[in-house]
């Protein structure tokens, strides 16, 4: 082994030689550690930010930053603790509001607004090169993108290639090795177990049917409704079933004087489920339900630089406070009670932009009967006219306020942004927090635009020649069937992770290099039935039907004399049980 302290990436010190052993342990979606004891006198070269990089006999190579450094003056000898060099993907953002559509992964990976750098090699199989991506990256570092980027798959994973210093490579995995695990003597084509295999069998966080929503409010189920994905057969797995579970959900609409809004949430319902059937066989039937949160799977709009029949006007709007992307992204999901009154209601949103440009006390009352539609007629009283221009319907652009009289969809009157065609970003439609619905605009009195002069240097405004429209692109069916076809996949992920857990745990003699998590490799070992456990009939057929595992975790430890010892963690399915005790640890708390 050669041992490598660089700094800036230029080798300060070389050695050969540690006080004990070197270990790293690697899992799928996991940044490996390492850890190594050396002379006391080495702290020189290891203040400030400094990296290792080891390279083994067998041509592996690990190069990691270094994260802390114990000294133990008694015994004269430093414990170094250091992290793969992938963790440097956690030190860049992706940027705010980042919008991947209808793209390769391999091609996103081409936009070095989120790639780490080119100096990382990017190594993509077949399933990778062709899965694409709709989705939106907001506040995420880049490791975190990457991870969310293959959650948001049915089968995709992501892992660290030790091959050279920096590769990381995308895809399906599960290559078969041309070498078994048995008790037989170490050959070319033998890893040799070398202890009693330890066995590891749980079932207490077992989930087989899996209900979808979104985790911000009612509205995000409604969004991630699965109805697209039931109807098309097509889009479904059929180890993975679209159900329905129940009907007649949401139910507090019906006290409430709540709105349907069937253009943003479809079948809002009604509740459909994925069945995992592997899980339900592996459980002897037995059905154990749960519902998985998504976050940010809604179906979204992007701004295009024009729209299918629009021009794009180039002027440039003068210096100022209003952004009304800025507002969408900031308010977007959240809830706003700016004036105390009734809590969060659609005029609040109003007064929240009358703030941002300024308007003098924007929690006044705006008279009459308190409802919106008073906005639009007090509009002079209130003194909007230094700040806003009033906009006749048919006219509007994106980011001018409606308001409605009341009658038809708004019986109370309303205010909203409007953001597209019949879309409109508002609060309390029906949902206590700002979101995006499709209301009608037949009773709509005016629109008020910010003036020009208080929008901030940001972009061109685009413009629609057609309909108005400055370029944004409403919420569409297909943005809905993508959003169901990504919440699909997730969930189903979720449930090959939450299944019944067997690992056959195996230490072993050296492993060969080009062995990775991910692989499958064949294991030639005799189970009885105590070692078989609790197991279902149907598992004990699985393990019993071929020789064939997936390596889910793999250690690799070697003494300062270079001698390797193996751990290898054995699955009959490929996936990673840390989600599923972050849960578990969650629930108990």
């Amino acid at each position: 082994m050669l041992f490598e302290v660089l700094d800036a990436g230029r080798v300060i010190k070389r050695f050969t030689k540690i006080l004990n052993t070197v270990d790293f342990e690697i899992e799928l979606m996991d940044v490996p550690q390492a850890s190594i004891t050396l002379p006391i006198s080495y702290i020189q070269y290891l203040s400030g930010r400094k990296e290792i990089r080891i390279t083994f006999e067998n041509g592996l190579v690990f190069r990691g930053a270094v994260q802390s450094v114990e000294a133990d003056t008694v015994q004269g000898t430093i414990d170094v603790s250091f992290v793969h060099i992938f963790h440097e993907w956690e030190y860049r953002q992706v940027p705010t509001n980042y919008a991947i559509k209808d793209t390769t992964i391999k091609e996103m990976y081409d936009d070095e607004d989120i790639r780490y750098g080119k100096d990382w090699e990017m190594r993509f199989d077949q399933a990778a090169s062709e899965e694409n991506v709709d989705y939106v990256y907001s506040r995420q570092n880049k490791l975190e993108a990457l991870t969310q980027t293959v959650e948001h798959t049915e089968d995709l994973w992501w892992r660290i290639n030790l091959s050279a210093d920096k590769v990381v490579e995308i895809g399906k995995f599960g290559d078969s090795k041309p070498c078994r695990v048995s008790v037989m003597r170490c050959g070319p084509q033998n890893i040799q177990i070398i202890e009693e295999p330890k066995i590891n069998e749980d079932f207490s966080n077992v989930v087989n049917i899996a209900t979808v929503y979104g985790n911000k409010s009612d509205n995000g189920m409604s969004a991630l409704s699965l109805r697209e994905v039931f109807e098309d057969e097509e889009l479904q797995d059929a180890k993975f079933p679209v159900v329905i579970l129940r009907t007649g959900i949401n139910n507090e609409r019906d006290y409430q004087n709540y709105q349907d809004f069937p253009e943003l949430g479809p079948n809002n319902d009604t509740e459909y489920s994925i069945i995992d059937t592997e899980s339900v066989a592996m459980e002897s039937g037995i059905y154990i339900e749960d519902t998985f949160a998504f976050e940010d799977l809604s179906p979204f709009s992007l701004e295009d630089d024009t729209s299918e029949n629009g021009t794009v006007d180039t002027e440039i709007v003068l210096s100022g406070v209003w952004s009304p992307h800025e507002f969408f992204d900031q308010w977007n999901g959240k809830s706003i009670d700016i004036d105390g009154v009734a809590g969060a209601q659609c005029v609040d949103l109003w007064k929240m932009c009358l703030k941002t440009v300024g308007y003098p006390n924007p929690t006044r009352p705006i008279g009459g009967d308190g409802y919106a539609e008073w906005i639009w007629y007090n509009r002079d009283v209130l003194g909007y006219g230094p700040y806003f221009d009033y906009i006749t319907p048919g006219n509007q652009q994106y980011g001018d306020f409606a308001v409605w009289s009341k009658g038809g969809d708004t019986p109370y009157s309303h205010v909203a942004m409007y953001v597209g065609e019949s879309s409109f970003f508002g609060q309390n439609q029906p949902y206590p927090h700002c979101d995006v619905a499709n209301i009608g605009m037949g009773n709509i009195l005016g629109y008020l635009r910010v003036k020009k002069e208080l929008w901030k240097d940001e972009k061109e405004v685009v413009s629609d020649t057609v309909n108005g429209n400055n370029g944004s692109k409403p919420i569409t069916n297909e943005d809905r069937i993508e959003a169901a076809k990504v919440a699909y996949k997730t969930a189903v992920k979720k449930l090959i992770n939450s299944r019944r857990v067997y690992q056959v745990e195996l230490t072993t003699t050296a492993i060969p290099a080009d062995v990775n998590v991910g692989d499958k490799i064949r294991l030639d070992y005799d189970f009885d039935e105590y070692q078989l456990g609790s197991c279902s009939n149907y598992m004990k057929k699985l393990i019993a039907l071929d020789d064939w595992w997936y390596i889910t975790k793999l250690s690799r430890s070697w003494d300062r004399n270079g001698v390797e010892i193996g751990t290898l963690t054995l699955e009959k399915f490929l996936r990673i049980d840390r989600e599923v005790q972050e849960r578990a640890d969650t629930e108990s708390d």
